[in-house]
This record gives C-alpha cells, structure tokens and sequence, in this order.
C-alpha cells in the first residue's frame, strides 16, 4: 500500500494529463519512485486504485454526460406501464404475506418459505424481464 496515497494519485494524474496514452506499467514504474509503498501493490491493483479512479473522475467531470450506468439503448415505459408492473408486482407480494400469515404450524411457514423464489420469479415477470 502507498505511503502517501495523495501524493501518488497527484503525480498520476498529473502524467495522465502530460500523456493521456501512456502505458499503466509506465506509469507504475514512475509511481513506484514517488512512493516506495507503490511496491506492494500488484499492477492491477495499482491501476484500480489509480489511473482508473482519475479516468473516471474526469470521464464524470465531462459536460454533457450522463451520470448513469444507462446505455441510453432500454425502452422507456409510460406512466401508466410502470403503474401497472407496480400493482403486479405489490399483488405477488400480498400473495406472499398472505399464505405466510395462513400458515398455521411450523411446517406450513416452512413450505411457504421454500416457495420463495417462486415469489421472486413472479415478481421478475411482473416487471416484464
């Protein structure tokens, strides 16, 4: 782990922007002289706990993006669709406490836990996915 992780992440982000190309075993070996604690990270994890956190942070930083993990590439779903899937998916659940609140003795409360992922897969379709 590095010593001084802040400086570090500096001198990385200041070589990404002298050189958006160069190479993460490059700029490992420069950061292994900043920070001798460099040394006991693996490449990966160098390159996860710095040049990709900067990548990111400036990618975020850019105008005009989105801020979601959305491709932009779904279907969008009226007002209505949505009200719908939610009625769907609040009667599995109602079913659910239903037969859980039925059940009598322990053995029942155990067959209607066994059907959870029953539950689940309704619910799923409820959705339409």
């Amino acid at each position: 782990m590095a010593k001084n992780e802040q400086k570090v992440m500096a001198f990385v982000e200041k070589e990404l922007a002298a050189n958006p190309g160069i190479s993460t075993t490059d700029l490992f070996d420069k950061a292994k002289k900043v920070d001798a604690g460099v040394n006991s990270l693996s490449l990966r994890q160098f390159n996860a706990r710095f040049p990709l956190q900067i990548k990111r942070k400036q990618s975020l930083a850019k105008p005009g993006r989105k801020r979601t993990g959305s491709t932009g590439g779904g279907r969008r779903r009226s007002r209505q669709g949505q009200e719908e899937q939610r009625l769907a998916v609040r009667k599995v659940f109602l079913r659910f406490a239903t037969e859980l609140s039925a059940a009598e003795e322990r053995r029942d409360l155990v067959e209607v836990l066994s059907k959870v992922d029953d539950y689940v897969a309704d619910a799923i379709k409820a959705t339409g996915r």
